[in-house]
């Protein structure tokens, strides 16, 4: 059975995306912002995405059996009162124009409801028999945050809460008032660290019991009218109350035009890291929300595994207290836990519901779309760059990197989610602590006090953080070790933690060696890892990104494929100067 996951559609919606599932195994994903460049890809159906994963594939349309969507569009439009397409055919020339994907006959057109494609994510390639499954984000057509359980391949829905008692909305607003912008969870997360947590029911907004948590100042049935979501007028609710409730007033901003980068940018009354003491609270608040749900979860489902997926899951810090909660004996956080994982969720939760065995990650999202070194070289050549091919692209990178230098990493298929794990990464030696500066600041234009994660060596992680338990997705925190603290300083937050990603020889043998040539320099096998992209752009996804990249931004050098492209005058840490 051949699967076409897609999300994303013209209008309101955001991080569109496609996979293909063959048979139960996914075979290609990508993003829709990749190729439009455009983050998040508002507003945007997949159409590149869709193209990637059926070239991929080597099939047309015509040979799909069915197009899976991860919302539910036609109650999410008929519940607000807004028009939607009379028959799938017409719905699947919107999604998918024949103009671009030419078919003699539509597939199959199925909506599969948000949470379930998000808990199907989570559930079906976690590699789990059965477990407790949390879905946790904005919100779904109707609902913000599932407990469902997963068992012998059926899942069961147990409770929800509605849009309004959103926790992700909860975060976004606060966000808002400190002056990142709703969609900024990451940074807020990072800012938190620096913060002391005060009041965390935020006057009384928030109730926490053992189990669940409600809230206060915004009704649990509000519905939007004229609207896909409740975003809007939640985050409108929260906002009302954290005037009244916060000592601080909400960090404004306005958008001016900076002649320095030739166009408009937001600019902030106040720093936002004035607001870390509120950052802080907010972190505090969700963790104990989150593990109030997660026991009350586990206690219902009698279950000790604990599986997550929907936006709130990229929340690295909340999952390290996931992980080390005594009631959750394994713990597994879906990579792409954001919308772009629905596309994949709605695909296996077909494939499952016709009775295929779902092949559960292994280690890697890299399904996306790659390049041979001929492929490559013809696009060095034709831009006029300058390369030298090493013998040992792994090791030559390494040179640079002891020199002090900062490389951009352009290997394999690309992965899908926010974090670049080893194929579209920008790598340096985490050691001097210095280093996170000239990273933050010079090369990647963002705030000094965003945190950074190591890739390591599987081998070392014990010695660097204290677990052998496998940590590939560089979604769940950690406690760091003495003796990491010491080698690693640039990649341990405040907190004394860090966002690891343990790399296996086997699931990514180049990347591996890569931090082991690092290692040999050294002492020690682990880099700093960040994505390879510039400041409010998408990841990096083809040698033309890479190499445009690359040219704006002060890096040292470029290992892109077999080839290595340096600076015009091969100084390393030149841009340190």
């Amino acid at each position: 059975m051949r699967v076409l996951g897609v999300n994303g559609w013209p209008g309101a919606s955001h991080d569109g995306a496609a996979c293909l599932v063959v048979d139960g195994e996914v075979i290609a994903l990508a993003e829709e912002e990749r190729f439009t460049r455009n983050k998040h890809a508002y507003g945007e159906a997949p159409l590149n995405a869709a193209a990637h994963c059926l070239a991929e594939g080597g099939f047309t349309l015509d040979d799909i059996d069915v197009v899976a969507h991860g919302w539910d569009l036609p109650k999410l439009f008929g519940d607000r009162g807004l028009d939607w397409f009379a028959d799938d055919a017409a719905a699947l020339e919107h999604l998918l124009p024949k103009a671009l994907f030419p078919r003699s006959r539509d597939p199959r057109l199925t909506f599969v409801n948000h949470h379930i494609a998000h808990a199907a994510s989570a559930y079906h390639l976690s590699g789990r028999d059965r477990g407790a499954i949390l879905v946790l984000d904005g919100q779904g057509e109707d609902v913000s945050t599932t407990l469902a359980v997963g068992i012998d391949g059926e899942m069961k829905t147990l409770r929800s809460h509605t849009p309004g008692w959103s926790l992700g909305y909860f975060y976004a607003a606060v966000c808002e008032y400190a002056g990142l912008g709703a969609d900024a969870a990451g940074k807020m997360m990072g800012l938190a660290s620096y913060g002391t947590p005060q009041d965390l029911t935020f006057g009384g907004a928030l109730d926490f019991t053992d189990e669940d948590f409600t809230v206060g100042v915004v009704p649990p049935d509000l519905r939007s009218t004229g609207s896909t979501d409740e975003e809007t007028a939640t985050i409108r609710h929260w906002l009302r109350h954290l005037e009244k409730a916060l000592p601080d007033a909400p960090n404004r901003s306005v958008r001016r035009f900076d002649p320095r980068v030739g166009r408009y940018t937001k600019v902030t009354d106040r720093d936002p890291f004035e607001y870390r003491d509120i950052a802080a609270t907010a972190q505090a608040a969700l963790e104990r929300a989150v593990m109030a749900l997660v026991r009350g979860l586990l206690r219902e489902s009698g279950e000790t595994t604990l599986l997550v997926a929907g936006g709130v899951g990229f929340n690295a810090t909340l999952n390290g207290k996931l992980m080390r909660m005594p009631e959750v004996q394994d713990l597994f956080v879906q990579p792409l836990a954001g919308d772009q994982g629905v596309s994949l969720g709605a695909a296996v939760w077909c494939a499952a519901q016709e009775g295929h065995r779902v092949r559960p990650m292994e280690g890697s999202v890299a399904w996306g779309p790659q390049w041979d070194a001929d492929a490559i070289r013809r696009v060095l050549e034709a831009s006029g760059t300058a390369y030298t091919e090493p013998a040992d692209i792994a090791a030559a990178t390494a040179d640079v990197l002891a020199a002090g230098g900062v490389a951009g990493w352009f290997q394999g298929r690309a992965e899908g989610g926010p974090r670049a794990l080893g194929h579209r990464s920008m790598v340096a030696v985490p050691n001097p602590e210095g280093t996170r500066d000239r990273v933050n600041v010079r090369i990647k234009d963002r705030e000094a006090w965003r945190p950074f994660a190591p890739s390591m060596q599987e081998e070392a992680a014990e010695a660097l953080i204290g677990t052998t338990t496998p940590l590939p997705y560089m979604i769940v925190t950690t406690p760091v070790t003495e003796a990491g603290a010491a080698v690693m300083p640039a990649v341990v937050h405040s907190d004394r933690t860090t966002r690891p990603q343990t790399v296996s020889a086997e699931v990514d043998p180049l990347y591996h060696r890569l931090i082991g040539e690092v290692g040999g320099h050294t002492g020690t096998p682990v880099v700093l890892n960040t994505s390879f992209n510039g400041r409010d752009e998408p990841v990096v996804c083809s040698p033309r990104d890479a190499l445009a990249t690359f040219h704006r931004l002060p890096m040292d050098a470029l290992a892109i494929g077999p080839f290595l492209v340096r600076r015009p005058d091969g100084a390393v840490g030149e841009a340190r100067a």
